[in-house]
């Protein structure tokens, strides 16, 4: 599958650091700066239609209460995510 520059830079920065039961905010990602704050949800939305991330609905275990939604990055996303860490600067 191919992905533009962007779609790579959000799909590596969402796959760092970041268990794959854990979702990400589009907040998180404007803020990190990785591509324009802009055009964060329309390449999230992008990577999702091609099957690297998934929507989710966020829940705190804590208190079992809804937190919001964020999207998780696949296990085709995070192997795609491994194959071009080394060649994506953040």
């Amino acid at each position: 599958m191919i992905l533009s520059d962007r779609e790579q830079r959000v799909l590596v920065y969402m796959s760092e650091d970041v268990p794959p039961e854990y979702g990400v905010y589009m907040r998180a990602i404007r803020a990190a700066e990785v591509i324009e704050p802009r055009n964060v949800r329309r390449v999230v939305r992008a990577l999702a239609r091609k099957g690297m991330v998934k929507l989710l609905t966020l829940s705190n275990p804590a208190d079992f209460y809804m937190a919001g939604s964020g999207y998780v990055v696949t296990s085709a996303g995070r192997a795609e995510a491994d194959r071009l860490k080394d060649e994506v600067v953040l």
